[in-house]
């Protein structure tokens, strides 16, 4: 009886683990709703699983969704061949310069101690320091003379050495200023005064500039300047379609300005387009890069325009390396 006492007792509570396993829940849960049902209320009420608790893990590789939208290829090759431009440049440049020296400051001045006309040393007190206190002499401290022994005090002039007058002079030598060199002589123009409605007259030429005895003035010095490169600075004509900083994306907000420009074509008409790299460098390197950005841009806005029904053998493309975004226009540039 004993043994089929606890066989049933056995049983019974294999029973209740399995149904807590079965509702997905441990001992110590199943005691936390036992004492929640004995409390009852809004506590004892079952709450809704979390949104997704049973749904499958989403695969990373399935991941964004939608492709994202880059530059293409051509256009971050030449920009990272602008970037290697620019650092090699760089490198060149803080080579043929060399490292930044700084000087250290010199040591500061050590007092040195000054002699009097006796030979006795003086002591030189920096600047914020007191003097050190010089003994007097009194008259306890003088010894007596015996009398009959003073002598008459010589004059003066008798009681120097002929030495110290040529010391004197040469000292004199030495603390005159050396001539300094003659400067050309400064003159000023002072403008007349200036009457209302009239424009203000402009000086005479600056004066020829000075020689001065072993300076040689180079020859090249009165030449003019070297002239700019001939750029055509003017707006091109045509409708603005901004792009990305050196990329060949399209700044978003454009497709109204694309619309409006295809508004006013005809049917058989040509369109011409034109872009640009934003190239401000004289070197050849760097205009190439340029020509080659513009000449991206170009593509990608016809491709564009093709999109939007404009037929592939009316558009004419064409690049610069000198300017911003790119261009529509029917007549040519």
């Amino acid at each position: 009886m004993q043994k089929t006492g606890w066989l049933r007792t056995g049983f019974a509570m294999t029973g209740i683990m399995t149904l807590a396993a079965c509702g997905h829940r441990d001992a110590v849960d199943t005691v936390g709703n036992w004492y929640n049902q004995y409390q009852g209320g809004e506590i004892a009420k079952q709450r809704p699983p979390a949104p997704g608790a049973h749904g499958d893990y989403p695969r990373v590789g399935l991941t964004p969704r939608t492709s994202v939208d880059l530059p293409s290829a051509q256009a971050r090759q030449a920009l990272t061949a602008r970037m290697t431009l620019q650092r090699n440049l760089s490198q060149h440049v803080v080579v043929a310069d060399g490292p930044l020296t700084i000087a250290a400051p010199p040591p500061p001045p050590k007092p040195r101690p000054a002699t009097d006309e006796n030979g006795s040393s003086m002591s030189v007190t920096a600047p914020g320091q007191t003097p050190p206190a010089t003994p007097t002499t009194t008259a306890a401290d003088t010894p007596a003379k015996p009398a009959g022994t003073d002598k008459p005090a010589q004059p003066a002039a008798a009681s120097k050495t002929p030495e110290a007058k040529p010391a004197k002079a040469r000292t004199a030598d030495e603390a005159k200023p050396a001539p300094e060199a003659a400067l050309p002589e400064v003159t000023r123009f002072a403008p007349p005064p200036i009457k209302p409605g009239e424009l203000p007259q402009i000086g005479d030429l600056p004066p020829v500039a000075p020689s001065f005895p072993g300076f040689a003035i180079p020859r090249d010095a009165a030449l003019p300047d070297i002239a700019p490169p001939a750029y055509d600075l003017t707006e091109p004509h045509g409708t603005l379609i901004r792009f990305n900083q050196a990329s060949d994306q399209m700044a978003s907000g454009q497709d109204g300005v694309i619309g409006k420009a295809l508004g006013a074509r005809g049917p058989h008409d040509m369109i011409f387009i034109k872009g640009f790299g934003e190239i401000t460098s004289f070197q050849p390197a760097e205009q190439v890069l340029g020509i080659k950005l513009g000449l991206l841009r170009a593509r990608a806005l016809a491709q564009t325009l093709i999109l939007r029904g404009v037929p592939a053998s009316d558009i004419r493309i064409s690049a610069g390396a000198l300017g911003r975004g790119a261009r529509i226009d029917r007549s040519p540039y």
